[in-house]
């Protein structure tokens, strides 16, 4: 997290800032979605929760002007028991605790679906609570007024929550992460 608040406190007047887990923090840092600086706020490991108390201790001496959430695959994980109504409750009040807290700092808030999780973590990770989760992230952007987007859609193998061969690098991370922030942009730099 300290990398994170070091980056904050060198903001440049423009940027956009991506909130996440490991799949926003390993993003390459020289990218320039719509033209803006990239901050990188991405914290490994982080739940919806986890992360939502650490945004709550994070300080923007400059606002975003744009803002971007990627959060969920921890909070799928097999052993959290990720389709039971605690855990999914628990999943979207951190989501809603981070998104709330991104909107009191950017005028534009985008949040992503899940991405795919590889077939050789299916004992680790449950696939199925990927569209159930990325479903409730629409529905609270439908409710809090966010925009939500699918840049993860051409990597899943249909429906299942699982990746296309290729598409992951160890089972869980992305093979390229450049085309994931491509595939945002639409979204995060539209009207």
């Amino acid at each position: 997290m300290i990398a994170v608040q070091v980056s904050l406190d060198e903001a440049p007047p423009d940027y956009v800032f991506w909130a996440g887990d490991s799949q926003v923090e390993l993003q390459p840092g020289s990218q320039r979605p719509c033209g803006l600086d990239f901050l990188n706020g991405g914290i490994s490991g982080s739940t919806a929760a986890s992360y939502a108390d650490h945004l709550a201790r994070l300080t923007f001496k400059v606002p975003p002007r744009l803002a971007a959430l990627t959060i969920g695959t921890n909070d799928i994980l097999v052993k959290n028991n990720p389709q039971l109504d605690k855990p999914t409750a628990q999943f979207e009040a951190g989501a809603e605790a981070i998104i709330k807290r991104l909107q009191t700092l950017s005028p534009r808030v985008v949040v992503t679906a899940l991405p795919p999780v590889g077939r050789e973590l299916g004992k680790l990770v449950d696939a199925g609570a990927v569209a159930v989760y990325s479903q409730r992230l629409r529905n609270l952007c439908g409710r809090l007024g966010c925009v939500f987007t699918d840049p993860f859609a051409a990597l899943r193998d249909g429906d299942t929550g699982y990746a296309k061969p290729g598409a992951l690098r160890d089972g869980l991370h992305l093979a390229a992460f450049r085309p994931a922030l491509k595939a945002v942009e639409p979204a995060l730099c539209g009207p």
